[in-house]
């Protein structure tokens, strides 16, 4: 199983506490693919105030500096870990849904 990490929107706050482009929250998605079947989920990180001796402005922020944050604010495996589980059951459902045999 694959999963694929997105950070496709970034809340940022113009001016705070004097420190410019403050990001205050990152929209994520997390995407997981076995074969042909995929699942995702997505969600909001609310970083709140930054540190200023640590602060990184909304134009140097990569992709793995957004990763690295939204993993102090949720449990990434656990997403991942729920994803499986939603594949599992797509994959192997538990019960279906049939018309009588008569």
């Amino acid at each position: 199983m694959n999963f694929a990490w997105s950070f496709p929107q970034f809340i940022v706050n113009p001016l705070s506490n004097g420190l410019p482009n403050v990001v205050t929250a990152i929209n994520w998605v997390c995407t997981g693919t076995d074969g042909s079947v995929t699942s995702s989920s997505s969600g909001t990180a609310n970083l709140g105030t930054p540190n200023p001796a640590e602060f990184v402005s909304y134009d140097d922020i990569t992709q793995s500096l957004a990763a690295q944050w939204v993993s102090q604010c949720i449990s990434m495996p656990g997403v991942e870990e729920l994803i499986a589980v939603q594949i599992g059951q797509l994959t192997k459902p538990i019960s279906q849904s049939q018309t009588p045999p008569f």
